[in-house]
């Protein structure tokens, strides 16, 4: 199944983004039908753009459909928490070495660095949805800064599905993400591309484990099983 634009591209893509964020932040929940009317409605555009956009959406594993229910939010299992963290350790740790690689050619990515500033401020600020942001943008900023289409092409869902990980795992202490991402920013800057690699690796793979426990955490909500106790704030 390819993604589709249709007519009204902009229109498809703006609906597209605010279902996509409603799901992210939990506005629709995991399971939760997903209405063409009521869609429509809400977001004050006509069926075409929320059909088309909940194609993309399913194709970008956000939604599952089916003949029944139409339209559903997805729930992420384990399974799909682990295969989304085989994939981002081996080609994060790729576009960080090969951006501090540019790096050490004098070719400078600003926008990591402003990705870095605002990671900084928003972690300061305790601002849970500024943090989240901030992190996320922070990962699209090194594989942006390692200047390579085809990665930036296959990262773009992967690191929309992150995103949701990240507003899953909100409970992880967001000062000790910063200095990950700190260190991170550090080895690419400074032109280490060994440490680079090495430093996003470990980073990467240290977020599996809580993803895997809010993963299972919701599995066992769904199923009525008794929960994990509160999250405290943080980030993903």
């Amino acid at each position: 199944m390819t993604r589709t634009s249709g007519g009204s591209a902009p229109l498809t893509r703006a609906t597209e983004a605010a279902i996509r964020e409603g799901i992210i932040s939990g506005r629709y929940a995991p399971g939760a039908r997903l209405r063409e009317r009521e869609l429509s409605e809400e977001l004050g555009v006509s069926r075409l753009p929320v059909r088309e956009a909940l194609r993309n959406l399913r194709h970008d594993g956000f939604i599952m459909t089916s003949a029944h229910k139409g339209a559903t939010v997805r729930t992420m299992s384990a399974d799909d928490v682990d295969e989304l963290f085989d994939l981002r350790t081996r080609l994060e740790p790729f576009a960080a070495e090969r951006a501090a690689r540019r790096y050490a050619e004098g070719d400078v990515h600003e926008g990591l660095t402003a990705a870095m500033e605002a990671t900084a401020e928003a972690t300061e600020s305790g601002s849970l949805e500024h943090i989240m942001t901030a992190n996320a943008d922070f990962h699209a900023s090194v594989v942006e800064a390692a200047g390579h289409g085809l990665l930036s092409e296959l990262m773009a869902p992967i690191l929309s599905r992150s995103r949701w990980l990240f507003a899953m795992t909100a409970f992880r202490d967001p000062h000790l993400e910063f200095q990950a991402h700190h260190e991170i920013y550090h080895a690419i800057s400074h032109g280490n591309d060994r440490l680079a690699r090495l430093t996003m690796a470990a980073h990467i793979e240290a977020g599996r484990g809580p993803s895997l426990l809010a993963v299972g955490a919701d599995a066992a909500v769904d199923d009525g099983r008794a929960a994990p106790p509160p999250r405290e704030p943080g980030t993903g």
